[in-house]
């Protein structure tokens, strides 16, 4: 199985990659269901569902692993 880590590494080299709870097709990243990450003009932007945005602890942990594999952080849309 692969590690959210690697999940997260496909994405940020366009590549599908999934796990139990993570998965992309190369665009798009997901924490379960919910997109959490895009990729707009070849750069990758993750959604911030931390702080008060805060889906749930394990989202949060999704969004700090692509935070820290680098990805340009924006709002949560409304």
């Amino acid at each position: 199985m692969r590690s959210n880590s690697n999940v997260v590494m496909s994405w940020l080299l366009g590549k599908k990659a999934s796990n139990r709870n993570m998965s992309t097709d190369g665009k798009n990243l997901y924490s379960y269901k919910l997109k959490i990450g895009y990729t707009k003009e070849l750069l990758k932007y993750v959604y911030d569902y931390t702080g008060k945005d805060m889906v749930s602890r394990t989202t949060s942990r999704h969004v700090g692993i692509a935070k820290h594999l680098y990805a340009v952080i924006v709002n949560v849309p409304a």
